[in-house]
């Protein structure tokens, strides 16, 4: 039996190709993503932070254990897929044996995600034989899967943790330092313990209270970031004051170093992160 394609649909890159898939997708269904792109999986993470949850199909994304990886070491698109997995959304797992063509199966659709120069696009499908057994052959694949965990905090809930723990104002700088490298093409490569520690130096915050919430929350653990403070004071980044508390010994108060207290003044907390951390 032929296959009947549909138009094909193109975006400048592969987040708006997701997002218009989604925009059309009815909340009730369900929707498979076997063995996208990195590309594509980090556009559904993205993307998907444009819709409230209860707009959004199930999305089951079953992936090869490299492309897993790269999502999870990319904290940016990590920590927005963990939103959605919070929020019962999302269901991400390690796909067993050989890959497949690329493929996300949903409506009675087959879209095959495409890369061109940069430029995303997605051909869909929508009758043939092939098309008729996608949805039972991805369903297939996403049972023999193995669950995969981000290790990695929702972006929501470590922005409302931070505000609680740390205050108001290091969240709003915390989230413009990511903003920014978000916004950037290396946003992978984003730090974010790393941009924790400048956030709470730029606000005079005791590293006890910065590395009880990371480790709480789930970003680090209190000796990760105890080696990036070391670090940044290798730098000449951050340095520490000792506050006396009434038992016990000293706690340390982060303090940018004078010159990027300068850098602060001038370029913002936005770029100093971007700088330092993105």
């Amino acid at each position: 039996m032929s296959t009947e394609l549909d138009a094909e649909l193109t975006g400048s890159d592969p987040t708006e190709v997701v997002g218009e898939l989604l925009q059309e997708a009815d909340a009730d269904s369900e929707y498979y993503l076997v063995d996208p792109p990195w590309q594509y999986v980090s556009a559904l993470a993205e993307a998907g932070t444009e819709f409230d949850e209860s707009e959004l199909p199930t999305l089951q994304l079953v992936a090869q254990r490299d492309t897993l990886v790269s999502l999870r070491q990319s904290f940016v698109a990590a920590s927005r897929a963990a939103n959605l997995v919070e929020a019962g959304t999302l269901g991400v797992r390690e796909r067993n044996g050989g890959g497949d063509t690329p493929t996300i199966v949903a409506d009675e659709r087959v879209y095959a995600p495409l890369l061109m120069d940069g430029t995303g696009a997605a051909i869909a499908a929508r009758s043939g034989s092939y098309v008729e057994h996608a949805a039972d052959a991805a369903a297939e694949v996403w049972e023999s899967g193995e669950s995969f965990s981000l290790r990695t905090p929702a972006l929501d809930r470590l922005r409302s943790t931070m505000e609680t723990d740390l205050g108001e104002t290091v969240r709003a700088d915390f989230d413009n330092g990511l903003s920014t490298v978000a916004g950037q093409r290396d946003s992978e490569s984003f730090e974010a313990v790393t941009a924790a520690v400048v956030v709470a130096a730029a606000n005079d915050i005791l590293h006890y209270d910065l590395s009880r919430w990371g480790e709480e929350v789930g970003l680090a653990s209190k000796a990760t970031f105890s080696r990036r403070k070391g670090e940044l004071e290798d730098l000449d980044v951050v340095t520490t004051e000792k506050v006396p508390v009434e038992m016990g010994r000293p706690r340390q108060r982060l303090q940018l170093t004078n010159e990027y207290r300068e850098m602060l003044a001038e370029h913002g907390v936005d770029e100093l992160v971007a700088r330092l951390a993105g």
